[in-house]
Parts: structure tokens; sequence; C-alpha cells
């Protein structure tokens, strides 16, 4: 960790009375500043410049301390402190969005209409392309800076398009059997899909903390009581349940459409869907006995 953010918060605090939410405050600002330092560092700058450069963005520490007094950081709303914090997104990303997002419309409007034989189009051109409109669309996106959010590590970046693109492309491949209804197209589309969900589990439950320190305080503030943000156990376990009941439901789906036919197939992902939604509800919000 950079000695330069242990300095700094150590200064800061001087002559504040050290209470047990000064101190989790203060581990939090911790974490905050060494994770952007690492991305800084990432990006090319030196570990000195880089602490500085996050210590920079953080503000004045005063401000952050003083929100313990009344529940909310210097006594802002959230209106008056995200107006503040606002980060302008970057034109260029702008563009790029819009730009990916038609295409990824029109790619899953593609796929439909060859899967219902309206135009004549090789199976996995669409698919692909949709896949590849979604993995771009999530690494851009997760590359920029928000008011409340650094930008994601470029290698977590990477793996997080890398996970969109199997599941995009896995979800497109799953519509093309509709038109292409060979065993090979189903099985290598449900793969993708269930490697992607895999994959974004991990990276989901790996995931380290981003949220920038004015934002942390305002969740402190307006902190819901769910049981993920509580239980980062349950948070985890619900990650392999989803994975279990989507390998389940996919697996019925392939079953069904070989069996009574792709028309009840479908019946298999709606019943995974509310399987999915019954446990969601049942393990977020902990029933007190």
């Amino acid at each position: 960790m950079n000695t330069n953010i242990h300095r700094y918060l150590d200064d800061a605090f001087v002559g504040i009375e050290v209470t047990p939410d000064i101190q989790d405050l203060k581990e939090e600002l911790r974490g905050s500043l060494s994770a952007r330092a690492d991305e800084l560092q990432a990006g090319g700058m030196d570990a000195a410049t880089a602490a500085a450069t996050a210590v920079q963005e953080l503000g004045d520490i005063q401000e952050l301390v003083a929100s313990l007094d009344d529940g909310s950081p210097a006594g802002d709303t959230m209106a008056e402190l995200v107006q503040r914090n606002a980060v302008k997104p970057k034109p260029g990303f702008v563009v790029r969005a819009v730009v990916l997002a038609l295409l990824l419309s029109a790619a899953a409007v593609v796929v439909l209409l060859v899967a219902l034989h309206v135009i004549d189009l090789s199976w996995w051109i669409a698919p692909a392309v949709f896949g590849a409109a979604v993995s771009a669309l999530v690494l851009d996106t997760l590359r920029q800076e928000t008011s409340q959010h650094y930008p994601v590590r470029g290698g977590r970046a990477v793996g997080f398009g890398l996970a969109s693109l199997g599941m995009g492309l896995g979800l497109g491949l799953v519509g093309a059997f509709v038109g292409e209804p060979e065993a090979g197209i189903l099985v290598a589309g449900v793969a993708l899909v269930l490697v992607a969900a895999i994959a974004f589990t991990w990276l989901g439950v790996t995931q380290t903390n981003r949220t920038k320190p004015w934002a942390l305080e305002l969740q402190r503030a307006y902190a819901v009581e769910d049981r993920f943000s509580q239980d980062p156990a349950a948070a985890a376990r619900f990650g392999l349940y989803t994975v279990v009941i989507w390998v389940l439901g996919f697996a019925l789906f392939g079953v069904l459409s070989f069996t009574v036919g792709f028309a009840w197939s479908w019946l298999a992902i709606i019943g995974a869907l509310v399987v999915f939604f019954l446990v969601l509800a049942r393990m977020l919000f902990e029933v007190k006995k």
C-alpha cells in the first residue's frame, strides 16, 4: 500500500477524537485511496503522483468527518452531493455507447428474423455481432469514471468484457437454434451462457471497492438493511445458487426441445426465471424471527 496515503490520513486525522465511526471512516478512506492510487499507477503514474492525485480527488477530509455528526456528508442533501461531485460523460463515450446500442438492437432483430426465416443470412453472423456489441459496450462503460465510482481496472474490465461476449454470443446462438435446429448450436450457446454466468459470479464476488469516498459516506447515511450488504457470504451463496438454477434451466430447455418440441421448451426458461427471483427475494431480505 502507498506510504504517502498512510501519511496523509495520519495528518488529516490529527486532533480528531478516535471513535468507532471515525476509525471506520479512516479505514474506508484508506481502502478507497489505495485502490484509486493503484488504478492511477496502472495507467502509468509513479507512486507519489498517484497518491497525490487520489488525495486531491478526495477533497476536504474535514467535511467527511463532519458528516458523522448529522448523518449526511457536510449536511448536504443527496441531490446537492451528486451535483457537486458530478462527472460529465465524455462526448466520445456517449457517441460510442449510442452506436453500440443501436448495433446491439439491430443484431438482436436480425437474429429473430433469421430464426423465423424472414431473411436469408448465415445463422452465426448476427449472434457474433450481438456478442461483440454487448462486450464492447460493457467494456467501454466500465472504463468510464462516474460521479460515484472510479473506473474498473483494465484487466478486470477486460474480464467483464469477455464474460459479456460469451453471454451475448451464447444467447444469440440459443436464438439462432430456433431457425437452425442443430444440437451443436444449442449446446454451444448453453455452454457459453453457463461459462459467462460463472465468470460474472467470480468477477462480482472478487470485485474490490471502487466507490468514491463521498459516495461511501452517503451510503453509510442512507444504508438499506438488505442481507447482501450486511452478509457477503450470503451474496456469494446466491451467486452459486444462480449458476445452479440456470444450469438446470438451460439443461431442461435442451431436453424439452428434443422431446416435446421447441414451443414448450421455453417453459423451462420461464420456470428458471421465476425460481431465480424467488430465491433472490428470499435471500436479499433476511427474514427476522
